[in-house]
This record gives C-alpha cells, sequence and structure tokens, in this order.
C-alpha cells in the first residue's frame, strides 16, 4: 500500500483520527510532511485502514505497542483524575 496515496485519499473524506490518541488527521500535505502512517489489519471479515500520528508512531517505535498503550491509558487517568 502506497502510504502517501492513502493519506491522500483519506483527507480528501475530511475525516480520520489517530488510533491511539484520537487526534484529528490535517490535510493531505501537511499528513504526509509530518509523518503520519497509515497500516492496514486484517481482520475475520474485513480488513481495516488505521492510522497513526507522528507522536504515537514515535512513542510506538520507543515502547512498543504495550509500552504506548499504557502511556496512554496513564495520561487519561491523570486527565480525568
Amino acid at each position: 500500500m502506497d502510504v502517501h496515496d492513502a493519506l491522500r485519499a483519506i483527507c480528501t473524506t475530511g475525516e480520520g483520527y489517530c488510533w491511539y490518541c484520537d487526534q484529528k488527521l490535517p490535510g493531505a500535505e501537511e499528513a504526509i510532511s509530518t509523518g503520519w502512517d497509515v497500516k492496514r489489519i486484517e481482520g475475520e471479515r474485513v480488513a481495516s485502514i488505521i492510522l497513526i500520528c507522528p507522536e504515537c508512531n514515535r512513542l510506538k517505535a520507543e515502547l512498543g505497542e504495550e509500552g504506548l498503550l499504557r502511556n496512554l491509558s496513564e495520561s487519561m487517568t491523570r486527565i480525568t483524575c
């Protein structure tokens, strides 16, 4: 899958949020230049496309997916308490 083409297509809808932190997807050129990523996840019935913002992508690379989710969970706990 070509990430840039996928981002351009998704950005035309005006919809799209980071799978992990719900940050809104910016316009196509900004999304491409800042490092948004698109991943295809195979499901039981259909494949899903997820968007990952640059910050979550960086944290996932540093901490792994479990570490990223733990970090986001702790952040949300501090915000809501």
